[in-house]
């Protein structure tokens, strides 16, 4: 089941559209303004956002751009603004589509269904709560702020994202850092993931102790 927030002042269009949008294989909630987008989006996880540009408390491609520093979820704008300036605007903050109002309630639904799927298709991409990372555009944020990673970081974050919620042994690690190709210093891994916790956060990375490595993301 997939989650959609639809942020939307009007309540009628709102309601509406949490009807009519919600189906068996994806459930709907909405948020009137910018600031209940926001409590729902920390309390909830979801796969998609539509979202109006005209809220009461905001703009909502200054919301958009400022989301998308810490997360990755698609964003779908659905707007009466329908200037060239503002659909550009809207896609350089990060929109992934940009729908403008009168709309085909029939199209919306084939719009929001090849989203969702191209979504799923992205394996270079890890967000949780406090850490996004883009291994294609080598992007990485953690608590909003950007992160700078060198090329041994990248290969070494990528191995334990990709791999989340299971140990990693230090020669897998190690075969993942340097092809097994090299000869290395027994400290080489330990200094590597010294630097990267040193980056993310101490409890980014969990250390199983006679078994090796594990990416702990932003649990406490």
């Amino acid at each position: 089941m997939k989650r959609m927030l639809i942020v939307e002042d009007d309540d009628a269009i709102r309601t509406g559209l949490c009807q009519s949008l919600s189906s068996d294989t994806l459930d709907t909630a909405g948020a009137e303004n910018l600031m209940s987008a926001r409590q729902r989006l920390d309390a909830e996880r979801y796969d998609l956002l539509l979202l109006d540009c005209n809220l009461p408390d905001g703009n909502g491609i200054d919301f958009c751009r400022e989301l998308l520093k810490r997360t990755a979820i698609p964003v779908i704008f659905l707007t009466v603004r329908d200037s060239e300036i503002d659909e550009v605007a809207a896609f350089r903050a990060g929109a992934w589509d940009y729908v403008k109002k009168p709309f085909s309630l029939m199209v919306l639904r084939e719009r929001i269904a090849a989203l969702l799927e191209r979504a799923e298709k992205r394996s270079d991409l890890y967000v949780d709560r406090r850490y996004r990372f883009d291994f294609a555009s080598l992007d990485f944020f953690a608590d909003g702020a950007r992160v700078c990673l060198g090329s041994t970081e990248c290969r070494l974050l990528a191995a334990l994202v990709k791999n989340a919620g299971k140990v990693l042994s230090r020669a897998a690690l190690t075969d993942a850092l340097w092809e097994g190709g090299e000869e290395l210093n027994e400290n080489a891994l330990n200094i590597a993931v010294s630097r990267l916790r040193g980056k993310l956060g101490e409890k980014s990375i969990s250390t199983i102790y006679g078994l090796g490595y594990m990416w702990a993301g932003d649990r406490v």
